[in-house]
Parts: C-alpha cells; sequence; structure tokens
C-alpha cells in the first residue's frame, strides 16, 4: 500500500494541529511558570494604560493650574490620549502580524513609559498635550498585540479562561485609578501620576523580556503606509469634532465641528475604498467583515460600547444633579457607586472565560446581554426619590441607584471576551492580530460615539424640559417658596432627561441582543490554537 501525501484534487492537505513541542518551539514558552510570567507581564501593560487616563482625570484640577491652562484645557488632555490610543490600536495589531509580536509589544511599552517620564517633566500645557498623544500612542499597543500573543501561545480552552481575565482589568481600572489618583494629589504633586507608571512599566517589561521568546510571523507583508495615514485623518478628525461637542462646549452648528466632521466623512469613504480595493495588504481587514460571525460580533461589541462606555459619565451626571442634587461628597459617592457596576463585570468576564470552555458563543453573548438588559429596565424607574443604597443587613443592595448596575456589570463583563475569542478563531494565525485589534477599535469608537450623541440629546432634553426660573432668578440670596418650587421642579424634569437616557441604553441593548442572536460556533476542541491558519 503506497501512502498518500495529498488528496487527488492536487491540493494540500490540511497540517496537522499543533502540538505542545510545536508551539513551545516556536513561541520560546517552556514551562507552565514562563506562561504565568507573560500573562503577568501582559496585565500590568493592560492595567497601567487602562488606569492611566483614570488617573489623570483626578489630577486635571492641578494640572490646569499649575500649567496656566487654557479655557477648556481638560478636553485636550483627555482627547489628546483618547485619539491617539484609538488610531494606535489597528497600527499595532497590524505590525504584529508583520513582525516579532514580542517586539512589537515591547516597542509600544517603551513608547508609553517614555510618554509617561516627559509628560510628568513637562512646563508647558502644550508639552503635556503632546506628550499626552505619546502616551496614548504606546497604550493602544497593550490590548490587541497582548491579546494576539494570548491567542497564538495559548490553546482554545486556555486561551479562553485568560482573555476573560485580562478582559476584567478595565474594569478594574475604573475604580482604582481615581482611588491612586486623588492619594498622588493629596501627597505629593500631579506629576507623580505620570511616573507612578514608570516601575509598573518596567516590572511588565521585565517579565516579558525574560519569559517571552521570539514570535516571529509565519509570512511577510507590507505595511500599510496610505491606510494608516487616512485612518489617523478621519479617526482624528471625528473623534476631536465629539470630544469637543461633548466636553469642549461646541455646537453641532459650529463651523469647526462641521469641517471636522465633513473631514471624517470623506476620508472614511476613501479609507474604505482603499482597504477594500486597493491595498496589497489591507491596515484594517475590513473583508472580514464578510464573515458572518466577525460582522456578527464586530456589529454586537460596537452597540456594547455605545451602551456602556457612556454609562459611568451619565451615572456620575445623575448621582450629582438628581440623586444628591447639589449636596454631598458627589466624587466618593460616585467612586463607591460605581464599585457596584465595576466588580461584577469583572467576575462576569472571568466567569464567561470559563463557560466558553464548555457552551457555544451565542448562549453567552445572549444571557449577557439579557442580564445586562434587566438591569437597564430597572435604571429606568429611577427618579428623585431613589435613594444612592437600599440595603438588606447592612450590605446586601437591594434598591437604590446601585441595585442595578450589579445584572448591568456582570451581564456586559461576560460578553467581553466571546468577541475577541470568536474573532480569533474564525481567521489565520497570520491576521490573528488584526482582528483582535478590529474588535477593539469598533468597541471604542461605539463608545466615543455613544457618549457624544447620547450627551448631546441629554442637554437638548434636559433644556426643554426644565421650566425657566422665576423672575430675578434663583442663585443668590436665601431661597424663596417660588425658588424651592422652581429646583423642585426642575430636579425633576433633570430626573426625567435621565430616564430617557437609560431608556435609549436599554433599546441599544436590545438590538445587541437581536445581532447576537445571528453569532454562532464555538471554540474549536484540540489543541491546535487558531484553526483558520
Amino acid at each position: 500500500m503506497i501512502p498518500v501525501a495529498q488528496p487527488l484534487t492536487g491540493e494540500p492537505a490540511d497540517p496537522p494541529p499543533e502540538t505542545d513541542a510545536h508551539r513551545v518551539a516556536r513561541t520560546g514558552l517552556r514551562r507552565p511558570a514562563l506562561q504565568a510570567a507573560v500573562v503577568a507581564g501582559i496585565m500590568l501593560c493592560l492595567l497601567m494604560g487602562a488606569l492611566d487616563n483614570f488617573v489623570v482625570l483626578t489630577a486635571l484640577p492641578n494640572i490646569l493650574a499649575d500649567l496656566s491652562a487654557p479655557s477648556g484645557g481638560q478636553t485636550f488632555i483627555v482627547s489628546a490620549y483618547l485619539i491617539s490610543s484609538t488610531v494606535a490600536v489597528p497600527i499595532f495589531a497590524k505590525l504584529s502580524d508583520l513582525m516579532d509580536r514580542k517586539g512589537v509589544l515591547i516597542s509600544g511599552l517603551l513608547v508609553f513609559i517614555g510618554g509617561s517620564i516627559l509628560a510628568g517633566f513637562s512646563q508647558s500645557f502644550g508639552e503635556l498635550v503632546f506628550f499626552r498623544a505619546v502616551q496614548g500612542f504606546g497604550s493602544g499597543d497593550f490590548f490587541p498585540v497582548g491579546i494576539a500573543i494570548v491567542a497564538v501561545i495559548f490553546p482554545p480552552e486556555t486561551r479562553a479562561r485568560v482573555t476573560g481575565l485580562l478582559s476584567g482589568v478595565f474594569g478594574i481600572a475604573t475604580v482604582a485609578g481615581p482611588l491612586l489618583g486623588a492619594a498622588i494629589v493629596d501627597h505629593t504633586t500631579w506629576r507623580w501620576v505620570f511616573y507612578v507608571n514608570i516601575p509598573v512599566g518596567l516590572a511588565g517589561l521585565g517579565l516579558l523580556l525574560a519569559a517571552l521568546g521570539p514570535m516571529r510571523p509565519e509570512k511577510k507583508g507590507s505595511f500599510d503606509f496610505p491606510g494608516a495615514a487616512l485612518l489617523v485623518g478621519w479617526v482624528g478628525s471625528l473623534m476631536f469634532a465629539l470630544v469637543e461637542v461633548s466636553e469642549g462646549g461646541w455646537a453641532w452648528t459650529d463651523p469647526r465641528a462641521v469641517v471636522l466632521l465633513v473631514s471624517a466623512v470623506i476620508l472614511v469613504a476613501i479609507f474604505g475604498w482603499w482597504e477594500t480595493s486597493r491595498a496589497r495588504d489591507p491596515l484594517v481587514p475590513l473583508l472580514l467583515l464578510r464573515r458572518r460571525i466577525v460582522a456578527a460580533c464586530g456589529g454586537t461589541t460596537f452597540l456594547v460600547g455605545v451602551t456602556l462606555f457612556p454609562l459611568a459619565t451619565f451615572l456620575t451626571l445623575f448621582i450629582s444633579e438628581v440623586t444628591l442634587a447639589g449636596g454631598g461628597n458627589v466624587a466618593d459617592t460616585v467612586r463607591d457607586v460605581l464599585y457596584f457596576l465595576v466588580i461584577p463585570l469583572v467576575f462576569g468576564a472571568a466567569i464567561a472565560g470559563n463557560l466558553l470552555t464548555r457552551v457555544a458563543y451565542r448562549p453567552v453573548v445572549l444571557v449577557g446581554l439579557g442580564i445586562s438588559s434587566i438591569g437597564l429596565v430597572f435604571l429606568m424607574g429611577l427618579g428623585v426619590s431613589s435613594p444612592t443604597w437600599k440595603l438588606a443587613y447592612g450590605f446586601f443592595p437591594v434598591g437604590g441607584v446601585v441595585a442595578p448596575l450589579i445584572p448591568i456589570g456582570f451581564g456586559v463583563g461576560m460578553t467581553f471576551p466571546v468577541f475577541l475569542l470568536a474573532v480569533q478563531n474564525q481567521v489565520p494565525e497570520a491576521e490573528v492580530g488584526a482582528a483582535s485589534g478590529l474588535v477593539q477599535f469598533l468597541q471604542s469608537l461605539g463608545g466615543s460615539i455613544g457618549l457624544t450623541l447620547i450627551s448631546s440629546y441629554l442637554q437638548l432634553r434636559i433644556t426643554a424640559l426644565v421650566p425657566a426660573p422665576p423672575a430675578g432668578g434663583c442663585l443668590s440670596g436665601p431661597p424663596s417658596s417660588a425658588c424651592l418650587a422652581w429646583f423642585s421642579a426642575a430636579r425633576m424634569a433633570t430626573a426625567t432627561a435621565f430616564d430617557e437616557v437609560f431608556t435609549i441604553l436599554l433599546v441599544l441593548s436590545v438590538v445587541g441582543f437581536l445581532l447576537g442572536l445571528t453569532i454562532s460556533g464555538r471554540l474549536p476542541k484540540g489543541r491546535k490554537p487558531t484553526p483558520g491558519a
């Protein structure tokens, strides 16, 4: 009997599943301890990048006063980081498919550390904005490249658990960031909100250098420089306009906003044409959206970004303007309230990572979005009489603002690992970085667009619903009975506007649930890390 080397059709036979020995030889991971060190190094990078923005937000008043920043300067400090990090995600993701993934991850880490040092040394407002952009660009490397490394070095079952663990880092940063920022501002100068990144970054760098071997790509390609330029142009134009409308006081009809938005539309059209029909090795693999599961996951994660990312902002405003109505310590109250959103999110991401080793993608997404939608239903019922806390036995939340946040956080957290894993298992290993970057890019873009559009709607509704104050105003002197009645009416009108916003978030969550019905498939069995390879 003569063995057949390949099928009679002339097509090459499918390669055998990758064994542990092959993976060890290719990735340099020889012991479980080294694998744990790699995961710890990636987690430190993710935590550092996610923490930075929240830490800086706490120190903004001190920074603006010390550097004599112009009016609205805080929006430039925030938008410089946000825009550059969003643009960097697909760029670094693609580079990780073309070059040594270890080198790409470490390069981004060094850029971030360098930007942190320079930001701490800033002597003017302009310098700080520029170095914040450098920081943001470096941080855009961590998640897509880190997740791509996990996708390559671990088999599907382990990868699911690790991805769930890493996805919860952003929830931790949401709570830990303001606490760390407040501690730094209270005990030292604001410059340490940047210097604190240095030891964390060096620790992550040491772990990665010691534990991770070379991860060279299996095929060579070329970097899409025209695509990168177009991406920077349309994302920068769009996000700068959105940030300034949301935070900087621009109106939608402001000529600056109109020019930026029109430019973004034109550039995104050119970008789509270039990436799908002209680029030999496109920066963003838009053609992957032809695959049903990639399109479904991309659309659903976009809606999750639109729903979840603005929620913390709206909760802050609701507590400030309705629950506390100008009284109490808003910062501390918001921080404590967010615990009930973020801690369940971390648990949801971790649990979903384990569930995916046993069940298909679709049930996990549907259960997660269903649970979060139930929480949003109860969030819609909040009003002026709703307390911040309603606890049973002194610790168990049963009402108030905090109770609906638990199912919202847990449900959304369950979805985080699904989209990444589903997409990674549908593409060849040579494109796993770009695919991971596409998922994160869509979620970040959804968050930015959702925050701006829904915030604008909120302001319009508050303006329309709040009655005009009594003649003479109510801003100075002891309040009269007329002013007290106006304050009460304004508070109720504001609560109504927030209920409308929470209704919009619920509708978007339901749309995401319906789109999740189109997600199919499950983690592949066996040891081969990327079945599409």
